[in-house]
């Protein structure tokens, strides 16, 4: 075989390599900008509703001890506003999203999750400041995307 063909062989796999290289770079650029973008749509529709559970818990909490299901519910309203967001969000406020659904569900057992039903008064008062400061988080997150 030539040695210019050889030449060309070398070089076309280094090729290769390179043009795998820059196809993963350009795959995980394309999923941030992905992210960014279902932040920047989602987020302030997203904080307005989870303000809004959050206000209807605090009005629920002052129920308590005579009907607990409303102020329940909203908890878990909430819950699946932060699930659906949680994906959404740069590492550090997934990270805070995170510890407030471990905190509103620990596990129990290995697999086994406590249910939010299970929750008293004080556990409900302290989740609601909590659940304040995450959505004063999230809403300067989303003054920080907007696109100005």
């Amino acid at each position: 075989m030539p040695e210019w063909l050889s030449d060309i062989n070398i070089f076309g796999s280094v090729a290769s390599i390179i043009a795998l290289i820059v196809t993963i770079f350009l795959f995980i650029e394309a999923r941030s900008i992905r992210k960014s973008f279902l932040r920047t749509a989602r987020l302030p529709e997203l904080n307005k509703d989870l303000a809004k559970a959050a206000s209807e818990i605090s009005a629920h909490i002052k129920t308590w001890e005579s009907n607990k299901e409303p102020a329940l519910e909203k908890f878990s309203h909430a819950k699946a506003l932060l699930e659906n967001i949680r994906k959404k969000l740069p590492e550090d406020e997934r990270r805070m999203v995170e510890k407030y659904l471990t905190q509103l569900q620990p596990k129990r057992l290995l697999f086994k999750k406590r249910e939010i039903s299970d929750l008293d008064r004080d556990e409900a008062f302290q989740l609601y400041s909590e659940l304040n400061g995450l959505v004063t988080s999230l809403r300067e997150l989303a003054k920080d995307n907007t696109w100005n």
